[in-house]
């Protein structure tokens, strides 16, 4: 039996995708080449959006259509309760095109979810380790990593934080940490596989405790410093994502100052420069205590980049509040936002606030507006890097017509940089020197002679 696993929406479904695959795997199944060859195909869903979910339902009803022998099955931040229509009352499988749906915590029952659904395949191989399928169990399904230079691991599952806007804490569930030796011992495990930069992963890292014993105290701080004494083990980057302003306390900041895998970036989401906003969005904090922070940053750690997100034309937004959410930016001086247009998630306290709807024309103004503002100021920063020596860790490398290859990575900045070469160094780390910014993306070449981590560039 082949499978194929579509992944839409943010780096954690990215993470769960590797450890579905590694569960199939050791059923029995095999990867295909492409989604039109498998038998099995799962959608793993994201529901920040209605965009999201409608492209989901999109990508369903077209594989259906297409191959009508495929299995479908569903996972993610749209599904409710875990089964067939045998099993379940999901509302997703009044669907006719959806087989069987699973929350993620539940991966571990899927090899007895598909016996039904597979007859012709021998589930007797698979030898479980991961018992009734708890959240616990979930964790530690050990994932199929596809690039091991850079990985994913998660730290905690759900969030506490009901925000208006947001479906995660009905999707994902309450907040779950892990316990810190669990998380230590996967990291090591993908170190000593190869990893040279992780990405710690949670709807809100920053309120990581141990394990989430009861009355434990949140120690997001201890863990990365944990982590961080892999760095005598070959760990160069460690990045997490995503944080809240309401908990990002000073031990953070810093530990990031200590470390030696510390990456000068901090995405922090704000999502408005309002404190009007801030309320009716449940953010339980004011824009002058996120500013602090943002100083307290800056203070320590002087070379930061700072990421945010931001909502604009969220219900009741006025002239005035969005004038305020604009000047609020210019303070901040941004060098990302990942701004995203109001859409009213079903069965959140903002989708029940129609009455103070924004038109779609305004909203999209707005939008258009703040983008530009993030623009102007980002490429004029970037540019104060042109004649700079940066180190990227390549991401992708693809051979062009000429036999040169176009390779595209990262800075520790985050700022994504191509460079050409006469090789691929996909999964390195390389010296580059800056020699252009156009727009979001820095253009350079190998610093000659770099011999870091052992790569003699040629």
């Amino acid at each position: 039996m082949q499978y194929f696993i579509k992944t839409l929406g943010c780096q954690m479904n990215h993470s769960d995708s590797e450890r579905i695959a590694q569960v199939l795997e050791q059923c029995g199944f095999i990867l295909a080449p492409s989604i039109a060859e498998a038998d099995f195909c799962i959608i793993n869903t994201c529901s920040v959006r209605q965009k999201s979910e409608d492209k989901a339902y999109g990508l369903m009803t077209q594989h259906r259509r297409d191959f009508p022998k495929s299995k479908i099955a569903v996972t993610g931040c749209m599904v409710r309760q875990t089964g067939d229509r045998d099993s379940s009352r999901d509302p997703l499988l009044q669907h006719d095109m959806i087989d069987l749906v699973f929350r993620i915590e539940d991966t571990a029952r899927l090899p007895k979810l598909l016996e039904s659904h597979f007859p012709q395949h021998d589930f007797t191989k698979f030898e479980t380790a991961f018992g009734s399928g708890t959240i616990e169990n979930y964790f530690k399904i050990v994932p199929k990593v596809e690039n091991k230079a850079q990985v994913f691991v998660p730290i905690m599952q759900g969030c506490d934080k009901f925000c208006t806007y947001c479906i995660v804490p009905y999707t994902r569930g309450r907040e779950i940490s892990r316990p810190m030796d669990e998380v230590l011992s996967e990291c090591e495990t993908l170190v000593d596989r190869g990893a040279k930069e992780i990405t710690l992963l949670g709807q809100n890292v920053n309120s990581y405790t141990d394990g989430g014993n009861a009355g434990a105290k949140r120690c997001f701080a201890e863990l990365l410093l944990a982590i961080d004494a892999l760095h005598e083990k070959g760990l160069s980057r460690i990045r997490f994502m995503s944080a809240h302003p309401q908990d990002f306390t000073d031990d953070v900041i810093m530990a990031l100052r200590k470390m030696k895998t510390a990456c000068p970036y901090v995405h922090l989401p704000v999502q408005h420069g309002a404190d009007t906003m801030l309320r009716k969005m449940n953010r339980n904090y004011e824009i002058r205590e996120y500013e602090d922070i943002i100083k307290r940053i800056r203070k320590s750690i002087p070379d930061c980049t700072i990421a945010t997100d931001i909502i604009v034309g969220f219900p009741g937004e006025t002239d005035s509040e969005f004038k305020e959410l604009c000047a609020f930016a210019k303070r901040m001086a941004f060098d990302f936002s990942f701004t995203a247009i109001f859409s009213p998630r079903k069965n959140t306290p903002a989708a029940r606030m129609k009455s103070e709807f924004i038109d779609m024309e305004t909203k999209k103004k707005r939008f258009h507006i703040f983008d530009a503002l993030i623009k102007k100021m980002a490429f004029k920063k970037r540019q104060q890097y042109v004649g700079k020596t940066l180190e990227i860790l390549v991401e992708s490398s693809e051979k062009q017509p000429d036999g040169l290859y176009r390779n595209t990575g990262r800075s520790r900045e985050f700022f994504e940089t191509w460079f050409v070469s006469g090789r691929s160094y996909q999964g390195r780390l390389v010296m580059v020197d800056i020699t252009e910014a156009s727009g979001y993306v820095l253009t350079g070449k190998v610093k000659e002679g770099d011999l870091r981590k052992g790569l003699k560039v040629v």
